[in-house]
């Protein structure tokens, strides 16, 4: 393999990157330019500390300082005239018109012409941008220093903290209707669990309820995390916004987007996005053109009430089906941009609202460059040791990056045009396998709980290391996924997925640490087989080609829960491909066959006991009478596990027979009699099942469904 960081070094500091793009963007760091700018005096340093340590000994800062904020001949907002284009702008002047701002004409990113209508709640929304474009000047390439100093001048300020359904009995084991739901339509709604209309219409409704009262703060999770609801000092009372709004309405707007926590964050995503537009790399597929409308427009959609509802709207709707992100310790505020914005996306994604999910399209390759940009995606670095213990250190910043990274190929997978398809299935993809394999898929592994108490055991480790392994699950389901339904080549293998399982549901949902340290050690003594067969997902999986699985086996594995089951019987689809796909592949099925076998009678198991136990399932109502701050608890799509089994198994009886059929073919035509014997001559070899490779479309893998099934009914 390349070592493409030797490729690609500074010649002034040494610092490596992957790619020769990243390297260029760094060296203007060593250039003798000065790019940051103070607005208040126009003058012009070349590092961000500098001017942040200027900034407070500039002179106009300390002529504002000096004046009395409530002294009416000296109103706030004149503190924002900071537009080194126009000084004497007053902030009536500069805010954007709230009303005409409705409809705006532009550019899509397919070059067509489009009218994107913005349904905001609040006014703030177009402060937002307006405040972020007077803030960051063309030549800033940090998207916090300036914010920063410029909330220290403002006085009275905030500044930003840091189910599965019970059995199916009357489902037909043999049945196929999920899959081929999912293979003939498009779009991540029409395919995954993400409920009926009129239900992400009452989740909606349900948020939108919670945030039209002023509560300009985070989310509850993050109340639960800190183990108090005001601790982040982000609500407002009802008394305080009263008063507010006794005020002019400037003054109410300014007031209320400063006392958002997640203006910040709105002003970091704004920026880092608006650079990627500004700086397009060579092979840049973003196509926006940056003006002060699509900043506007941006700023609107990631508005902190925007950014607010998409992340209620991923974790009740979406987070079931794809669960690799801790919610009980995810803070809004304190999160990583990269990571916010793509979940923001893939909330719009799955909103009820039409206008959400258009709107959202035109930030997908945006936010993707952003996320595959983002320099803790890019360092490939060895990872620090401990001095201590001699242990790779888990970078937490790789990580969240990589999150990010796998929500990108979701969105634009299953709502992106067919060349953002192509692009993550052949390249994107492929560098997050990467970064999963410079991480460590072996260094994802949960300690030997049984042997701890309480006190030694830490809830941000055990996070971190679910994280990883929940990431690394779902890294190697997308690649299969692309074997099973686009017949591309596996570009993973199951023997190197020498990690822990994915610890069961009620571990990973648990509010805290004691709850959590209870669950694993309420699990170890009940299932005490499961442990050991939990301590390594490949050799978990290797079980299954066991000729014959007793009864507590079965139990331990099916114990493991529905995400990790889901991971083995599609592992069995990457053997098949290679299978098929090989010239000399007679007798060689029986394994596969018996997997297949001993993975169903294992499911059997897991959803006739396992499924009922709450350690798996931690909310048992059907989706209709769930409570939309219980619809992230409930299993997603992962329990159609058993039609990739069948689907499997289909396979495997169609190549069999072809086989049969082959050795037959060549008994009659040469006359010999051996079984499976290489003659030459016209004998033609067996055809894959899937003619096409590396294709786009799930057309042909929904045909072969449908014969599956036309089969079955004759």
């Amino acid at each position: 393999m390349t070592d493409h960081a030797s490729l690609n070094v500074c010649p002034t500091c040494s610092k490596s990157y992957k790619r020769p793009e990243h390297l260029r963007r760094h060296q203007i760091s060593h250039r003798t330019e000065r790019p940051y700018q103070c607005e208040l005096c126009s003058s012009r340093f070349q590092r961000s500390d500098v001017l942040k340590r200027h900034l407070k000994t500039c002179d106009s800062i300390a002529d504002s300082a000096t004046s009395d904020p409530s002294d009416p001949s000296e109103p706030r907002p004149k503190r924002l005239e900071l537009s080194n284009n126009n000084p004497a702008r007053n902030i009536d002047a500069s805010l954007p018109n709230s009303h005409g701002a409705g409809h705006e004409l532009l550019a899509a990113a397919d070059g067509h012409s489009q009218s994107v209508e913005y349904i905001g709640d609040d006014s703030f929304e177009h402060l937002s941008g307006w405040i972020s474009c007077g803030l960051s000047g063309s030549q800033w390439e940090g998207p916090t220093d300036g914010w920063q100093a410029f909330l220290n001048l403002t006085s009275g300020t905030q500044t930003p903290h840091s189910g599965i359904d019970p059995g199916e009995p009357g489902k037909d084991i043999g049945s196929l209707s999920f899959l081929g739901t999912f293979t003939s339509t498009t779009g991540l709604v029409s395919s995954f669990d993400c409920g009926t209309i009129e239900q992400r219409r009452r989740v909606n409704t349900h948020i939108r309820n919670e945030t039209a009262v002023p509560s300009l703060g985070c989310s509850s999770t993050n109340a639960l995390s800190r183990g108090s609801s005001n601790t982040s000092g982000a609500f407002v009372d009802e008394a305080t916004w009263c008063e507010i709004n006794t005020e002019s309405t400037v003054e109410t707007t300014l007031s209320r987007w400063l006392s958002d926590p997640l203006s910040f964050k709105c002003h970091e995503i704004i920026t880092y996005i608006r650079n990627i537009v500004l700086h397009k790399s060579k092979n840049s597929c973003v196509t926006l053109t940056w003006s002060p409308t699509v900043h506007e427009t941006c700023a609107q959609f990631f508005s902190p009430s925007n950014i607010r509802r998409y992340t209620q709207l991923y974790w009740a709707i979406w987070h079931p089906n794809v669960n690799i992100v801790h919610k009980p310790t995810f803070d809004t505020v304190s999160s990583k941009p990269a990571l916010l914005a793509a979940m923001c996306l893939m909330g719009a994604c799955v909103s009820p609202e039409r206008n959400d999910q258009e709107n959202s399209k035109r930030w997908f390759n945006c936010v993707e460059e952003m996320v595959f940009e983002d320099d803790d995606f890019c360092d490939d670095a060895p990872a620090p040791v401990c001095r201590e213990t001699g242990e790779a250190k888990r970078p937490l910043g790789k990580l969240r990056a990589l999150q990010a990274a796998y929500i990108v190929c979701l969105y634009q997978n299953w709502e992106g045009s067919n060349s953002s398809k192509r692009r993550i299935r052949r390249h994107r993809f492929s560098t997050i396998i990467a970064v999963a394999r410079d991480i460590g898929i072996h260094n994802a592994r949960h300690p030997d709980y049984g042997r701890m108490d309480l006190y030694d055991f830490s809830f941000a480790n055990f996070v971190m290391t679910e994280e990883l392994i929940r990431v690394f699950l779902w890294v190697f389901l997308l690649d299969t996924a692309f074997v099973i339904f686009n017949n591309l080549p596996p570009r993973m293998v199951i023997r190197e997925m020498k990690m822990s399982t994915a610890c069961p549901e009620a571990c990973f949902q648990a509010m805290t640490a004691e709850g959590c340290f209870n669950t694993i050690q309420r699990e170890n003594r009940t299932n005490g087989l499961r442990s050991t067969v939990a301590s390594d997902f490949s050799a978990a999986f290797e079980l299954l080609y066991t000729t014959d699985i007793d009864d507590a086996l079965s139990i331990a594995i099916a114990n493991l829960g529905p995400l990790n089951l889901f991971a083995m019987t599609s592992a069995l689809h990457s053997l098949i491909f290679h299978y098929q796909s090989s010239f000399s592949c007679q007798g060689s099925l029986y394994p596969i066959q018996n997997a297949l076998k001993a993975w169903g009678k294992v499911w059997h198991v897991y959803a006739t006991r396992s499924s009922l136990d709450p350690c798996h399932s931690t909310v048992t109502s059907d989706m209709d009478l769930l409570t939309p701050s219980d619809m992230w608890k409930r299993v997603g799509f992962v329990r159609h596990a058993d039609e990739y089994c069948h689907l499997a198994d289909l396979m495997v009886q169609r190549l069999s027979a072809l086989l049969a059929d082959g050795t037959e073919t060549i008994i009659n035509a040469a006359g010999q009699a051996r079984s499976g014997s290489t003659v030459s001559g016209n004998i033609e070899s067996i055809s894959p099942l899937l003619d096409k490779y590396d294709e786009t479309s799930m057309q042909q893998v929904n045909k072969l469904i449908s014969d599956f099934v036309k089969v079955r009914i004759h």
